[in-house]
């Protein structure tokens, strides 16, 4: 059950795809294995019998033991329950494109196809492993597509001071997305119409999102905010600390909807825009974006005939390998 609800980690490493039938044959060997060592040891059947359930093995003093031994064990299996929990949570939340497994953060990405045409939903994280940001730019290269890129501009200067993921990158020792290189050719919305001027195995890339002027002012205040007390800080922990005190003073229960409305739902429709008429111009289409961005694109992406074809999974987080210590260095204990 434990070993469950841990996703049969790290079976998938050794057994490949199939590593879910793998273990539910496994389960159902050890369950017909149990019946028949019972069966040899009550001599009437399969089932547990009444006269099993007697004698010292079940008197008070054993169960003293029992349950003595297991104060032991409650913490390792809530520890388990709870990470159960949260991993569902997240799958469910980003619908399977970022999947938490004991060994570190896991992203997806899924192909969807339709006739000659092809969209892929590749799965993204602010903070990775350059490997993983080097495996996503080098399926990139040498292909002829679309690829509608990330990133809200700030054409009118509403951000205050610099907004970067890269000294919280440094701190865990992992790379930054807006350092990903991807090969290929910058081209403007104007352009989708003009189905002549494609490169062969070449790939061109559209700023398919949206400026901050578009963004509320609450949003804009969080996003400064998080700026100036986490990314900026020198101690991430007391950096969450000083953003969870003034998020208190300044944000309300409606401030959440407001958030995913500009983060989410605005730029979804922004990049939805697109589909059409780089549909029409292009065979291929890659769409790395934001894990939470995908359950919307892929529900759009359905509804216009395409049907999962293949996914795939990349390790983007190593928990094994990130520094903890660095996370609690310059942590003011008195504030």
């Amino acid at each position: 059950l434990f070993w469950g609800l841990l996703d049969f980690w790290p079976l998938e490493d050794y057994a490949g795809e199939m590593y879910l039938l793998d273990a539910a044959i496994g389960q159902l060997l050890v369950s017909i294995l149990a019946l028949k060592l019972n069966y040899r040891i009550n001599k009437k059947g399969l089932l547990l019998t009444a006269s099993q359930f007697a004698g010292p093995s079940f008197s008070g003093s054993n169960l003293l033991r029992f349950c003595l031994v297991n104060i032991f064990l409650l913490p390792i299996t809530v520890g388990i329950f709870c990470f159960s929990t949260v991993s569902d949570l997240i799958e469910e939340k980003s619908a399977g494109f970022m999947q938490l497994k004991p060994n570190g953060l896991y992203m997806t990405e899924k192909v969807y196809r339709k006739g000659d045409k092809t969209i892929r939903l590749a799965s993204m994280i602010h903070l990775g492993e350059q490997a993983y940001f080097d495996a996503l730019s080098n399926s990139v290269h040498g292909t002829s597509a679309l690829l509608l890129a990330e990133g809200v501009s700030d054409e009118t200067g509403r951000l205050q001071g610099e907004f970067s993921y890269q000294k919280v990158a440094d701190l865990f020792g992992l790379a930054s997305q807006e350092k990903m290189q991807v090969d290929g050719r910058l081209v403007t919305p104007a352009s989708l119409d003009n189905r002549s001027d494609i490169q062969p195995d070449k790939t061109d890339i559209l700023l398919a999102d949206i400026d901050l002027i578009e963004f509320d002012e609450k949003t804009v205040a969080i996003l400064n905010a998080i700026g100036k007390y986490v990314l900026n800080s020198d101690s991430l922990v007391e950096g969450f600390q000083r953003f969870n005190r003034w998020a208190e003073e300044n944000t309300s229960p409606e401030t959440d909807q407001i958030i995913m409305e500009d983060l989410i739902q605005k730029r979804n429709r922004k990049l939805l825009s697109y589909l059409p008429r780089a549909l029409k111009k292009y065979d291929t289409l890659i769409i790395p974006w934001g894990a939470l961005h995908m359950p919307g694109l892929e529900i759009a992406v359905r509804h216009k005939g395409f049907s999962l074809q293949e996914q795939t999974e990349q390790l983007s987080i190593d928990f094994l390998a990130l520094p903890y210590k660095r996370l609690f260095e310059n942590v003011d204990v008195t504030d």
